[in-house]
């Protein structure tokens, strides 16, 4: 609801009454104590003196006292010797007790084995085991014959491996008698081979025989090179005539990939135009949507005046709001709005005229509704009117200087519309900001349960006569409920809802404003409806279907450039390739000529070597044949030699071939043998296995037959194994015991010794500290001695001279504690201030300051007598002011101080949103918790020590003061909230 506020001239008036009060407090006076008595202070060097002499007895004091916590030290380290040595000696006992314990627990568990065993062989030793082993025994007697005639059997077989393995030995002995035989027969021949060689070796025989071979070789490894010559001579040509197809093929793809660079580079220039063309075409119609966005509410309601498929109403309803937001003279209630072109921005993101925010109103209506469906009632029409009013409001506080009603500002901007009408500000939902005033109503029953008959939830559904009842009970009442009554009035109709984006005042975002046309109403439209044409409106203005798929084009258009672009560049890579193809081909070509050219070479010169060898190869047949008719029988020896030669050789192979085989022999034989012997081993351990079976057998009859007494003597040493365990425990927790008297001894004496170490580092830390200040006592006094003696010719009395203040600072103003009357004496206001203005921080004025005293500073002499007036408070003693910074006697849950701001101000609720708190710090603004810090919690007094000294603690004191004094100057003046249409 709207709210009338006053300003006054007396809080400035106050203001400079209280600062020229404020006098200069660094007057230096005499000192003076709480029973307004005076000492005359002391020369300077007196009192160094006196600091010096103070420092040294503090020191000797010091030095006394370490001695002494020395001597205390030595004393509890002595008296914790002898504890400390007998819990060693102690503890030795206790480790050797245990030690044995172990040992005897050891001992037990095996006794405890043994007699397991005896319990479980005693369970079985009935006459069905014995008889049953004693057959066991029989049968495993029997396995043994088995056994042992399978060793003799094994040992048979052996015997006979040995004798075929000797055998073969033999055989092979005589194989290696005869290849010695035939080795020394091939001796012989071979030199009757040399002995007839020798003969011809002097005849050119030889020489003869190897030049012909020599020649046969030569001639052999021509006709070969010529060969292989005559084949790299045909793969060369058949090498060229394949590269030169190829050569005449990559200059037709070549002539080809041309051709393909400059289609591609054409169908480039094609996709770079058909992308410049999809581009100008979404551009455009960007341009003409954001032309049509940037009308904003204008364009809206122009839309549907001009729509003749609409009604007359709606029409002339839309056409009046037009003109409203445009600022046309006398658009509704014969009123012009002077201010309206300048603080309306048509269209623009942050203003109540945008799209977007006319979207988000919708929101508001919805989220309204819910609360009315609560209390039954109906809901209202929209009017177009009321709709571009909330507009004007919303953008109005943006544009003048404090946040208020216009219609209440009409002196200072010009007339505006008279109807019925709610603001808010902050970010978050004007609906529960309005209607978080029903808390004022709930607080108030809760404190006067009578008042519950007049909640506006004692019907349901709530009618207008019991509104109207419930308002009249509350008018009276000290509770803000105008926006909430207005909330849920039930007959409310035609209403607009708006808000803005605004910066409205440092740290406050977001105007809105809720308008219900009550004087003179046009006809409305149902809520689907008119969100149907903010709907329809808006698909129609941002073309969203249209604009993607323009923009889809545009994609397209890119991609289809990008791959002409990327065929470009592949068609260019392929002229390179088939070029780089062809050098390739071409440089292949001409090293295939250079090789064929140079093979013909080779193979005309082989042809002349070959006709040359063959000459060389008859004239060398024709020398052999001349040697060997001139050797004759000499040749026809050395041939007979090498034939028996021959033979010997053959001889030598069969005897070695014999050897071979006798020694495969040997080796088979040998393997025999082994597997024999091994067979003879695997029956002699069996014959082990099933003798030691049967003495297993035999141990277990034994055990059957004497479980009786075996299971006795088990349980006899099982009872003293535990016997010896029982007496070896009592002995450890006996040695424990006697432990554990001595630890604690040891721990007392032990702690002593730490306490004392402890007071002796106190006291050594007190000396040096004591020494500390000493040396610089006798500094200070070497230094004004010196500065004494360098001054001696000035006269002593100037240095003397005190100054004394003519005047002490007039505290008068200031509320002290002393001053109250009673336990909560806070001044606070008649009313509280209007809920809509984010001016009304009044609620900080219940501050109070406790006015520091004045600063009066030791002089060195009194001179005179101290006037009667120089008195100071008994409760006034301390030095540095601090400031209440709130006082928690009434209501208030907590008190913060918002950025930028040294002022503290109550809060009046608290919530969260979306994980995000804020504080209700007037009845309609909510503040951020990261723009505001906590200084006081309901119950807990918190004061700030001033960091300011001397004349600005009393300045800041003062300051406090007068917000105590504008506080009660506001209560003395009467304002009140005033209420419209309640």
């Amino acid at each position: 609801m709207k709210g009338l506020k006053y300003t006054s001239l007396a809080v400035a008036a106050l203001t400079a009454t209280l600062l020229a009060s404020t006098n200069n407090s660094k007057v230096q006076a005499a000192t003076v104590d709480k029973n307004n008595t005076v000492t005359v202070a002391k020369s300077d060097k007196e009192k160094l003196q006196d600091a010096v002499n103070q420092a040294q007895n503090s020191v000797n004091n010091a030095q006394a006292s370490v001695d002494s916590k020395k001597s205390a030290l030595t004393d509890a380290q002595a008296q914790a010797k002898a504890p400390n040595d007998a819990c060693d000696a102690q503890q030795a006992k206790v480790n050797d007790s245990q030690k044995n314990l172990a040992d005897k627990q050891a001992i037990a568990k095996q006794a405890q084995d043994k007699l397991d065993s005896a319990s479980a062989v005693a369970k079985q030793a009935t006459s069905e085991n014995i008889q049953k082993t004693q057959k066991n025994i029989a049968a495993q007697q029997d396995a043994i014959k088995a056994a042992k005639q399978n060793v003799s059997d094994a040992n048979a077989d052996l015997n006979t491996a040995q004798s075929q393995l000797a055998t073969a030995k033999q055989k092979q002995a005589d194989a290696q008698n005869l290849v010695n035989s035939k080795e020394a027969a091939k001796k012989t021949a071979d030199n009757n081979v040399a002995n007839a060689e020798a003969a011809v070796k002097n005849s050119g025989l030889d020489e003869a025989k190897q030049n012909v071979q020599k020649v046969q070789n030569a001639l052999k490894e021509i006709k070969k090179t010529n060969a292989d010559n005559e084949s790299v001579l045909s793969k060369n040509q058949a090498a060229l005539a394949e590269n030169n197809q190829k050569i005449a093929t990559v200059n037709n793809n070549l002539a080809m990939a041309n051709k393909a660079v400059v289609d591609a580079q054409n169908n480039v220039n094609a996709k770079q135009k058909a992308l410049a063309d999809a581009q100008k075409a979404l551009k455009d119609l960007q341009d003409q949507v954001a032309q049509d966005q940037a009308s904003g509410a204008a364009g809206f309601f122009k839309a549907i005046a001009d729509n003749k498929d609409n009604s007359e109403s709606l029409r002339e309803d839309a056409q009046t709001a037009y003109n409203i937001i445009t600022g046309q003279p006398n658009a509704y209630q014969d009123i012009t709005v002077e201010w309206a072109k300048e603080a309306v921005k048509l269209g623009q993101e942050n203003d109540s005229t945008s799209l977007s925010n006319i979207e988000k109103a919708l929101g508001y209506y919805q989220h309204w509704m819910t609360y009315r469906d609560k209390y039954g009632l109906s809901h209202p029409s929209i009017s177009l009117t009321a709709v571009a009013i909330a507009m004007l409001s919303s953008d109005f506080q943006h544009y003048s200087d404090e946040f208020n009603h216009p219609s209440l500002l009409t002196s200072k901007y010009g007339p505006f519309y008279s109807d019925e009408e709610d603001i808010s500000a902050g970010e978050v939902n004007p609906i529960d900001n309005w209607m978080s005033e029903k808390d004022d109503i709930d607080k108030y029953i809760e404190a006067h349960p009578d008042a519950a008959a007049y909640s506006f939830e004692s019907t349901h559904p709530l009618t207008q006569d019991e509104w109207e009842k419930d308002v009249d009970f509350w008018n009276d009442k000290p509770v803000y409920i105008g926006h909430y009554t207005s909330m849920i009035k039930p007959d409310a109709n035609y209403v607009g809802l708006a808000g803005n984006e605004y910066e409205i005042q440092p740290m406050m975002n977001n105007a809105d404003s809720m308008d219900e046309i009550i004087f003179n109403p046009i006809n409305g439209i149902d809520f689907n409806s008119y969100q149907n044409l903010v709907q329809s409106y808006l698909k129609d203005v941002k073309q969203e279907d249209k604009i993607n798929t323009l923009k889809a084009n545009v994609a397209t258009a890119n991609q289809n450039l990008v791959a002409a672009q990327n065929a470009v560049k592949s068609a260019q890579n392929n002229v390179q390739s088939l070029q780089a193809n062809l050098a390739e081909l071409n440089n292949g070509s001409t090293k295939i000529n250079k090789a064929i050219s140079d093979t013909q070479a080779a193979l005309a010169k082989g042809q002349e070597n070959l006709e040359f060898e063959q000459k060389q190869l008859d004239q060398a047949n024709q020398t052999l044949a001349d040697v060997q008719a001139k050797v004759g029988t000499k040749a026809k020896a050395l041939e007979d030699a090498k034939a028996a030669q021959a033979k010997a050789a053959e001889a030598v192979a069969q005897a070695q071939n014999v050897l071979s085989e006798a020694t495969a022999a040997v080796k088979a034989s040998q393997a025999k043998v082994d597997a024999a012997q091994n067979d003879v081993q695997a029956k002699d351990n069996n014959l082990k296995s099933v003798q030691a079976a049967l003495d297993s057998l035999n141990q277990a009859l034994n055990n059957l037959e004497n479980a009786q007494s075996n299971l006795s003597a088990a349980q006899t040493a099982f009872n003293k194994a535990n016997d010896d365990v029982t007496a070896a425990n009592k002995a450890v927790k006996a040695q424990q015991l006697i432990l554990d008297t001595l630890k604690e001894s040891k721990s007392k004496a032990d702690a002593q010794v730490t306490n004392a170490s402890e007071e002796l580092k106190k006291a050594e830390a007190e000396l040096a500290a004591e020494q500390s200040k000493l040396e610089d006592a006798k500094a200070r006094l070497d230094a004004f001695n010196k500065k004494e003696t360098e001054n001696s010719h000035k006269e002593a009395s100037n240095a003397e001279n005190p100054v004394t203040p003519t005047n002490k600072p007039d505290t008068s103003h200031v509320v002290k504690p002393s001053d109250k009357t009673d336990e909560d004496s806070t001044v606070k206001p008649t009313d509280k201030p209007d809920s809509h203005s984010e001016a009304s921080t009044t609620n900080s004025s219940e501050t109070t300051t406790t006015a520091p005293e004045s600063d009066v500073k030791d002089t060195d002499t009194v001179e005179g007598n101290v006037k009667s007036d120089l008195k100071t408070d008994n409760k006034s003693e301390e030095k540095s002011s601090t400031v209440k910074i709130v006082d928690n006697s009434d209501s208030s849950a907590v008190s913060v101080v918002l950025n930028g701001s040294n002022t503290p101000v109550k809060t009046f609720g608290e919530k969260t949103v979306n994980g995000t708190t804020y504080y209700k710090v007037s009845a309609n603004r909510w503040v951020k918790d990261d723009k505001a810090h906590v200084v006081a919690v309901t119950g807990n007094v918190t004061t700030n020590k001033l960091p300011q000294t001397g004349a600005k603690n009393e300045l800041i004191a003062a300051l406090s003061g007068l917000a105590v004094a504008g506080t009660t100057l506001v209560s003395y003046l009467g304002i009140n909230r005033k209420k419209k249409n309640n």
